[in-house]
């Protein structure tokens, strides 16, 4: 049994009847439910004050445990010489006349190289979150970062696991981090926030499920192997125009800065919108404003992160990058979080095999931006 497939988690069989009964064609609805995974999508609930430790966040700074030093990327003197001159279009000798560039840096003797921090993106409290899934360790922490040093040449990701019974250190309590924000962009998620769970499922964009991702297209002729040749390429065909087939979503109306507003502004699908919440119309647009419905329900939209989603790509799928990189196949790759990153609403994705996963192993993580 598939843990990773919502078609196999009790919890979420009325959210896929909803999806399924969309589709006339059963056949189709058979493939998709293939690619609709168990997910869980995080939302803000309040801003972070750092009161408790060890609970799920966004931005701001981690709960580190004892003895655990901030993760920083080493640079060496040549290489930090040769991004001040990329950045500022200088040669390695003017900068080095012109700039004090290396007071911007914690300078690492034994190592012969800077310190440059990491950013933090996220925690997530496994206990908390273990009612939503069961395929997460089901207590302890991950802490993500994102070693981004030297925008055009590297983008890694890191996550650690920490156990349940390690003590931990307030975010709080962690020293102002040195870097120079001109080169290495550090906090673009300055601002905290407390984030809560919610079951959910994703589907994916069908039109991935072409010849630039043979292994989606694999995974979808497994579905049909009762058929036979013509009538699964008749299937596969009527992937491409399935989005014709879908009933628009609440969020669908909803541009794409709408729905961060939503998210940080607390508003949790499943819970009653209330009139102070309605009347606040300093952040809402109109559009917004007029698709909110007082004293009710708020629906679905997506949330600010999210748990074992969909990379998505109109060509080779995040995943496809991920198995070229660290090896293996791309179906046994899976989005482990993904979050809007920055204001220009940009998804980023932790990727992890899903041995690792099993095995409780994150040193093999792949970081990629959707496209």
């Amino acid at each position: 049994m598939d843990m990773l497939l919502a078609e196999n988690s009790p919890i979420r069989q009325q959210l896929l009847e909803q999806k399924l009964a969309q589709f006339k064609d059963p056949k189709l609805a058979n493939v998709l439910s293939a690619f609709i995974r168990s997910s869980v999508d995080l939302y803000p609930c309040a801003n972070e004050d750092y009161a408790q430790l060890g609970n799920s966040r966004l931005g701001g700074l981690p709960d580190l445990p004892v003895g655990m030093d901030y993760p920083v990327t080493l640079v060496g003197r040549l290489e930090m010489l040769d991004a001040y001159a990329e950045e500022f279009d200088h040669t390695r000798e003017y900068i080095e006349e012109h700039y004090c560039w290396s007071q911007d840096w914690d300078w690492d003797e034994a190592a012969q190289a800077f310190r440059v921090p990491m950013q933090f993106i996220a925690q997530l409290n496994c206990s908390d979150l273990k009612a939503f899934q069961s395929y997460l360790p089901r207590e302890g922490r991950l802490l993500f970062f994102l070693e981004r040093w030297r925008f055009s040449e590297m983008l890694r990701g890191h996550v650690y696991y920490v156990a349940e019974d390690l003590q931990l250190n307030s975010g709080k309590a962690i020293a102002e981090l040195k870097f120079d924000d001109a080169v290495c962009a550090n906090y673009e998620y300055e601002e905290a926030y407390q984030l809560q769970g919610v079951a959910s499922i994703k589907m994916i964009a069908t039109d991935m499920i072409n010849s630039d991702n043979p292994h989606l297209v694999r995974l979808a002729k497994a579905r049909l192997q009762a058929l036979s040749e013509p009538q699964q390429a008749m299937v596969l065909e009527a992937l491409a125009v399935v989005d014709d087939e879908l009933v628009p979503e609440w969020q669908d109306q909803l541009k794409g800065y709408e729905l961060i507003q939503l998210n940080e502004h607390g508003l949790i699908p499943g819970q009653i919108l209330t009139q102070s919440q309605w009347a606040n119309t300093e952040w809402q647009s109109s559009n917004l404003q007029a698709l909110l419905v007082p004293e009710q329900p708020l629906p679905y939209y997506d949330g600010i992160a999210s748990i074992n989603g969909h990379g998505d790509s109109r060509y080779k799928a995040p995943e496809l990058h991920a198995a070229s990189e660290l090896g293996g196949n791309a179906e046994d790759y899976l989005v482990l979080l993904k979050v809007i990153y920055s204001e220009h609403s940009m998804q980023l994705n932790f990727i992890i095999h899903r041995d690792d996963l099993a095995l409780g192993k994150f040193d093999r993580i792949y970081c990629i931006y959707d496209n």
